[in-house]
């Protein structure tokens, strides 16, 4: 199926998009680039850390490490020397909703690199020597998260706003958790949710797409269902803002604030991410003009609005000196208030909005950029959303919209995570404030 089809003359973003499924239910699309001399190819595996039951913490993560240890055809090292010489672009990703294992690679190399992650996907060897070399490097990375305040705080703050739902959970799991896992354990989860029903195969590049799409279809036409997967039962997130506190000797002290947001799917996402760019995403933002700029209280100072498809977040966060921290608070508190209160200016919306579209369109410059965003908008809207169509959207954002996304979300209750050299009750003293003064 193809979504669009330029016509010569028209409009620069519009773009020639082909989606189809294979009979194994496994989803294609494709997004041709013809300045490209590569192709960008993701495998989306449609599960993540919510995924994972009670005691699997951090497994969807861990197999995406462990796969490249090896195969039922090639070891560990003729995968890593195979990923050399096809020009060492193959890497994966965890997060919380999904796995990508993805390539950028010449179109001559493409069939080898197709052919490499089906192996990795459907044939990995899962030696129990290999999985346990795996735990003491997965282990390693926990302790660097754990040593690296401002990651550590990004993380618990998932605790603080949705303790107990699965999107709460960390992505690399728990050093107990992590050492309890056994191959039993992994193949497992990889029958559950490797399978090519919950999978999208994206790509952007030089090939055509009907050589694209039968060079897929020749490497994983084959993968099949299995009877036994994993029916999903997702209930959203009920948001339990709390604190989360890491007493810890370090010369800065770090925050993250936020409240319970709305789904990727929603609408009001667009005056959110309008709204999260005035607040804290530039260098004439609200809390970056006002915090570091005009008190000099902080180094690092930011907002961030995202989502996912079952809830989404809206987030301030940086550090400070540890005998700022009050006036810190204090000036986001006002800052929130004041936006909610006051609105916001026409210019101000302008650069906000011009900020945001050009995020977006300067991702098309990237064949896999282009491959990223097609990958998610399938899995999260079952169908690609023209780039057109979203610079169209954030034109349309009206102040008023913004404003009404800001009442909604800072008249919530703030959840907190932070780390630095303060007791418990200092801790719970700094969220009361910003709770109280942000009233709305």
């Amino acid at each position: 199926m193809t979504f669009v089809e330029p016509a010569e003359g028209s409009d620069p973003f519009v773009e020639e998009i082909t989606l189809l499924r294979l009979p194994n239910q496994l989803q294609i699309a494709y997004q041709p680039v013809p300045w490209s001399h590569t192709v960008s190819v993701g495998i989306w595996i449609g599960a993540g850390t919510k995924d994972e039951e009670e005691g699997e913490e951090g497994i969807a993560h861990f197999i995406e490490h462990v796969l490249f240890k090896g195969t039922k055809r090639r070891t560990g090292r003729q995968v890593a020397q195979l990923i050399d010489a096809l020009g060492g672009n193959i890497d994966a990703f965890t997060e919380k909703e999904l796995t990508c294992f993805y390539m950028r690679v010449l179109p001559e190399h493409l069939p080898q690199g197709l052919s490499l992650l089906k192996e990795l996907l459907t044939e990995p060897l899962l030696r129990p020597k290999d999985i346990e070399v795996e735990k003491s490097i997965i282990l390693a990375e926990i302790q660097n998260l754990e040593d690296t305040p401002e990651e550590l705080v990004g993380e618990i703050f998932f605790e603080a706003l949705w303790d107990g739902h699965p999107l709460s959970r960390p992505i690399l799991g728990s050093k107990e958790s992590v050492k309890r896992f056994r191959r039993s354990h992994l193949v497992r989860f990889m029958r559950k949710h490797y399978v090519p029903e919950r999978t999208v195969i994206a790509g952007a590049g030089s090939l055509e797409p009907a050589k694209f799409i039968d060079l897929v279809s020749r490497h994983f036409g084959d993968w099949q269902n299995r009877t036994n997967t994993y029916e999903r039962s997702e209930q959203p997130p009920i948001p339990s803002p709390s604190l989360r506190f890491v007493e810890r000797q370090t010369e800065h002290f770090y925050f993250t604030f936020g409240v319970h947001g709305f789904p990727v799917t929603d609408p009001i996402h667009y005056p959110a991410s309008v709204l999260d760019i005035i607040v804290g995403g530039g260098a004439s933002s609200r809390l970056f003009m006002e915090v570091r700029e005009k008190r000099g209280l902080a180094y690092a100072i930011g907002s961030l609005s995202a989502a996912f498809k079952q809830a989404g977040f809206f987030a301030v966060g940086g550090s400070c000196s540890p005998s700022e921290s009050e006036k810190v608070v204090k000036v986001i508190a006002k800052e929130l208030k004041r936006l909610c209160q006051n609105g916001v200016g026409k210019e101000e919306l302008e650069r906000a909005k011009t900020q945001l579209k050009l995020s977006i369109v300067m991702a098309q410059e990237s064949v896999t950029g282009l491959m990223m965003r097609l990958g998610r908008q399938i899995h999260y809207f079952g169908k690609p959303i023209p780039v057109e169509d979203i610079v169209r959207r954030i034109d349309q954002v009206t102040a008023d919209e913004v404003v009404s996304v800001a009442r909604k979300l800072f008249g919530s209750k703030f959840a907190a995570s932070l780390l630095g050299p303060i007791k418990d009750s200092e801790a719970e003293r700094l969220v009361a404030i910003l709770n109280n003064e942000c009233q709305v």
